[in-house]
């Protein structure tokens, strides 16, 4: 594996985020020094999305060509140890539907985000964690202006941010909510980060933190305690590959569901040939959201039909379960790459105390548990959507990096930009601004512009008149053809330095 020869590169979420990235990149820092501050600066860029109550998943490919997916996801409780759990039932209008997410202690599971801070440090970073939080510290003090994307996120998610005090004093200024042009600060995230930084993951992990909510959730009908802390761990696992025509698509194996529902779905369309937006292709993207469907909520299912096809794809499931996420890419001028997709779910609406950070709600989407809200797993590491992605060309070198935000959507909007770059070879900008569909169970979903008004619709069909924030947020880096691409549906922000 080789890296084309560029200076650096990165594709994320934010402006602020970006600029953090380039900052330590431009000063010779490496891509995983950039992923840190990057990643602890999205905290405050992102916080609806981003915390130290997350997990994720990253995909790195090192100088030395060592290429591994971090699992650094969340973590059930040892053991379901209330009888009545203590979850906050909120519903959630999106606009076509209203869904309702369950917060609150028992909704908590143990997260994984701080653990994938101290692996890069320890193991890839050439800066000191002191130096590389200092960003992250500037923007939590100083604040950030809240831009359209943070502000509509922000509404969405309004009820679960104002459940208590701690939700109140973050996301209120004069008694509204924030919005666009408001500055957004969390300034004892700075203090914190100064703590971590100085102590390392034990203390998240082994004292002060993890007790603090070990006795919140025991307080308040929750499972996670401090045992569930102390034995976290960061998992290292090998990325699922298969081809597309040419191309070598490296992406996240089990416990993500994602790799796996790409594959089947790039898998569906073949190498055929159709114009873009035509009714073939609009024909098309359904056949491929009709072979997918039936694994999208079903990890043991989705295990067996890709198994049988590929003994590469390794066994590894629990309970799905997606949510609120963003995604960032950096590449370096040494040969170092790494996607990282992070996730909160919707936030359990509980602040860790002396932090700023809101905890994940990961145990509380029932809808994707069919035996009902309490049915997780003991001790497994949660299933997800999240699929940090990298295309190879055929002599095995980087040429894509690739994710995006989206809960269910998001295999199949990065499974779209790769059809439309490598299938209908479309330039970066137009694959990734191509109108999108998605169709589930019940309903299908398109961004206007598709040739489809006389074929036939079976389920309720919903078009967006423009492009929108929920089919994601591929923000791309595209190495063959030196360019980075940020989603213009989430504001992303990218940019490639020869």
């Amino acid at each position: 594996m080789s890296i084309s020869k560029i200076n650096y590169a990165y594709a994320t979420g934010h402006i602020k985020t970006s600029e953090v990235a380039e900052n330590i990149l431009s000063s010779g820092g490496n891509a995983f020094d950039a992923a840190v501050g990057a990643y602890l600066a999205s905290f405050v860029t992102e916080p609806v999305m981003a915390s130290a109550g997350a997990g994720g998943f990253a995909q790195i490919l090192t100088a030395n060509n060592e290429n591994l997916l971090l699992d650094f996801f969340c973590q059930s409780p040892r053991s379901a140890r209330e009888s009545h759990p203590n979850y906050n039932e909120i519903p959630i209008n999106f606009g076509e539907n209203i869904e309702t997410f369950y917060t609150g202690a028992a909704s908590m599971a143990v997260p994984g985000a701080m653990a994938f801070i101290s692996y890069l440090v320890k193991h890839y970073c050439t800066i000191p964690l002191l130096e590389l939080i200092k960003p992250a510290q500037e923007y939590a003090t100083s604040g950030v202006i809240y831009t359209p994307f943070q502000a509509e996120d922000t509404l969405l998610l309004s009820k679960i941010l104002l459940q208590n005090e701690s939700g109140k004093k973050h996301f209120l200024k004069d008694g509204h909510l924030l919005t666009t042009g408001d500055l957004f600060t969390l300034p004892q995230f700075a203090d914190f980060l100064e703590s971590f930084a100085r102590e390392n993951d034990r203390w998240f992990y082994r004292g002060e933190i993890a007790q603090s909510i070990s006795t919140f959730s025991k307080e308040n009908n929750g499972s996670i305690r401090y045992a569930d802390f102390e034995n976290y761990e960061l998992i290292v696992r090998k990325p699922y590959r298969f081809r597309l025509g040419d191309k070598y698509i490296s992406t996240a194996p089990l416990p993500s569901l994602g790799g796996g529902l790409l594959k089947i779905f790039l898998d569906s369309i073949g190498n055929v040939n159709m114009d873009p937006l035509s009714k073939n292709h609009f024909t098309l993207l359904r056949k491929a959201f009709s072979n997918a469907i039936p694994y999208t909520s079903d990890g043991k299912k989705l295990f067996k039909k890709i198994a049988q096809e590929d003994s590469s794809y390794h066994d590894a499931f629990s309970n799905r379960i997606p949510g609120g996420t963003s995604h960032l890419n950096i590449i370096d001028k040494y040969g170092n790459a790494i996607a990282l997709s992070t996730s909160i779910g919707v936030g359990s609406g509980y602040f860790i105390e002396g932090t700023d950070m809101q905890m994940n709600n990961m145990l509380g989407e029932p809808a994707l548990m069919p035996d009902g809200l309490d049915s997780w797993k003991q001790n497994v590491r949660l299933n997800s959507m999240m699929t940090p992605t990298f295309c190879f060309d055929k002599e095995n070198n980087l040429e894509l990096a690739i994710g995006t935000g989206g809960s269910t959507r998001i295999p199949f909007s990065i499974g779209q930009v790769l059809i439309n770059k490598y299938l209908l070879h479309l330039d970066l900008d137009q694959a990734i601004h191509l109108p999108r569909i998605y169709e589930n169970e019940n309903h299908i979903y398109a961004e206007a512009g598709y040739n489809h008004a006389s074929l036939e619709k079976e389920k309720p069909f919903k078009e967006w008149s423009d492009l929108d924030l929920v089919f994601g947020g591929t923000h791309t880096i595209d190495l063959k053809n030196q360019i980075a691409i940020g989603d213009q549906r989430r504001e992303g922000s990218a940019k490639l330095v020869l």
